[in-house]
Formats: C-alpha cells, structure tokens, sequence
C-alpha cells in the first residue's frame, strides 16, 4: 500500500509544504497586483470597506458576483476577491480574482484564478492548489485524493501496530540502534520518525479527507454528533436595505473583540449572509479560526462556528486549523464559508 500510494503522496506532501506559504510566493510573484504602498499611520487610513467592495464589482461582469475576500495581514497587502465568470469560448465559469488598494480604493488588477481549459493557463499559486488537492483531475482528482488519505491512514495505523512493542520493551521501542548496520539504521529511523511524527500525520490526514470528501466525513461524523445545518439561517428581508460590510465586520468584531479579520464572504444570494472568518489566540502561540454568520439585513449574529465548542461543529472547525491554506468555495458548490473552510474553488 505504501508503494503504490508513496508518488502521489509525496506530491501531495511537497506542494501542501509549499502551500503553507502560498499567500507570501503569490505576492513575491505577483507585486503589482498584491503589494500597495502604505502610509505611516497604516488601517487608520483605509477606506470604507464598502466603497473598497464597490470598487471591485464595478470591474467584474454584471452577471457575477464578489465571493471570498482576503483580508490584507500587513499594511502593504491589497484586498484580494474571488469571482467567477463564463467562458465565452467554452461556456463554462472559471474563477478569476480582482485587487484592490485599501488606501486608494482602486483596482491594481484582475487575474485568472483557475482555468477551466489547460490549467498551465492559471497562475502559479492555482497551478499548485489543483495539483495539491485534486491532483490537476477536478472531481475525479478529488475523490481519488480523498481514497488516498484513507489508505495512508491505514497505512499510518498499522505502522503502529507493527510498532507497539509485544515483549513490554518500551525503551527499546524508542531506542534508535548506533551503530548499527545499514539497514537496521533505515528501519529503526523509518519507525521512530513515524511515530514521533504520527500526531501530525494523522491530523493532516484527516482533514484531508475532510476537504476531499467532506459529505462522507460529516456523515461519520454525526453518528457522534448532530452538525449544525448552516443552510437554515438565512437572512430575512423586512423592507431594510442590506447593511454594508463596515457594519457587518463591526458586528463581528464587537461580538468578538479578541479577534482579527482574516477573510469575509460577502452574501451570495437574497437571504445568503456576511460570513466571517476570524483569528483568536487560543494559548500556547496559537490561534483558532472562528466562522461568524451575520445577517444581511437585521445585523444579526445567525451563527457561530468555534474549534472550542466541545461538539461535533468544534471538531469540523478543528480540520480547518490543520490545513490553513484553503478558503472556501461560492457560488452553490457548498455554503458560502462553511465551517470555516479555506479552499479555493476546484469545481463547478
């Protein structure tokens, strides 16, 4: 199982490793699109958050919407939205982004995100997101990618049933042997790495065959505990005008001071809702992504996703602070930031 499965994991492995650090090679590779010049005195500066939404859609065709939105991290980074548009030549949608200057409120750019031709046609980063999750195949690539992570789950398991020491010789069974022959040497530093790597292994494991076959996953799931149905909040119209996102992100904030922006959903549709991705410490260095859902219209707080929630909506939230490099897909695919995911569109 190992053989057959060790290519596909080790791409898998190299471009998950170089993806950790995608929004840095973006920028490296992209300046004039993502770097902007910042003045002293920083997000004082910025303009309103609706006027810099208003600007990217005055850019996109009128039968698109904005979806997904980078929240810039650092004084010098534009704002980056997901939109996605048909392909005169194929009829198809392919996923294109547009920038924006915070300070400015202009458009730096637009590029194509994902191709729906030849995906050497997309940019780099995107290039790697497919080959990541889906192995360049859509679809078919992200099933067979979800078959993987299981069976190297498999494979991770019973490496420590072959492990577990029978005789109760715990010290030999973390003992690396020196000197020692070759191939001894090989063994004994295949099963130590193993297993002081298995936490990891199994945590990315798992979330990613949450990512690829997240329907499967959550039906294991709720034969432990109840998901919470994100569809049943829906924002609901009486005669207001949809507020904009400056009140939408102050809402969030003010529920959650402890927290910073990390990207927004804007709705989708007429009762669709502000979704907002949030970064709290949550101890030890470490921060926690919470998913607020807000309502369009009444600025209320329909709902919230917390990795520290003690149910099974805390443990969906927790695969996403595994893998934090995918946002989510829009446009019907599957609810708009659900669950705090962080992956950018593969399909249609």
């Amino acid at each position: 199982m190992g053989l057959a499965i060790g290519l596909f994991l080790s791409v898998i492995g190299v471009t998950g490793s170089a993806l950790v650090f995608f929004q840095e090679i973006d920028e490296a590779l992209n300046p004039q699109l993502r770097i902007v010049a910042g003045p002293p005195q920083g997000r004082a500066a910025w303009r309103p958050l609706e006027e810099i939404a208003e600007s990217a859609r005055g850019v996109i065709p009128s039968d698109s919407s904005l979806g997904w939105c980078y929240w810039p991290q650092s004084d010098d980074e534009a704002f980056l939205f997901y939109y996605r548009v048909q392909n005169p030549q194929t009829g198809r949608l392919e996923t294109r982004h547009v920038f924006v200057d915070p300070y400015s409120a202009k458009v730096t750019g637009t590029r194509l995100w994902y191709s729906v031709g030849s995906p050497f046609d997309e940019s780099f980063v995107g290039f790697l997101f497919k080959l990541h999750y889906c192995l360049l195949v859509p679809v078919i690539g992200d099933i067979a990618v979800g078959i993987i992570a299981i069976l190297a789950f498999l494979s991770t398991v019973t490496g420590v049933i072959l492990w577990w020491p029978r005789n109760a010789k715990w010290r030999t069974a973390f003992t690396l042997k020196w000197p020692a022959k070759p191939e001894r040497l090989n063994y004994d530093i295949h099963r130590l790495s193993g297993l002081f790597l298995l936490p990891v292994a199994l945590a990315v494991l798992l979330s990613g065959l949450y990512f690829n076959l997240p329907q499967q996953f959550k039906a294991v799931v709720e034969l432990f505990s109840e998901l919470t149905r994100i569809e049943r909040y829906r924002s609901i119209e009486n005669g207001q005008e949809r507020i904009t996102l400056d009140r939408a992100i102050a809402t969030a904030t003010q529920r959650f001071p402890d927290s910073r922006i990390y990207a927004v959903t804007l709705p989708q549709s007429h009762d669709g809702s502000y979704v907002v991705n949030q970064l709290f410490p949550i101890g030890w260095g470490l921060e926690g992504r919470r998913t607020v859902y807000i309502d369009q219209f009444r600025e209320d707080v329909l709902h919230v996703n917390d990795p520290l929630a003690g149910d099974g909506d805390g443990f969906i939230q927790w695969q996403c602070l595994a893998i934090p490099t995918k946002a989510p897909v829009f446009n019907g695919i599957m609810a708009p930031g659900d669950s705090g995911i962080m992956a950018p569109p593969l399909t249609e």
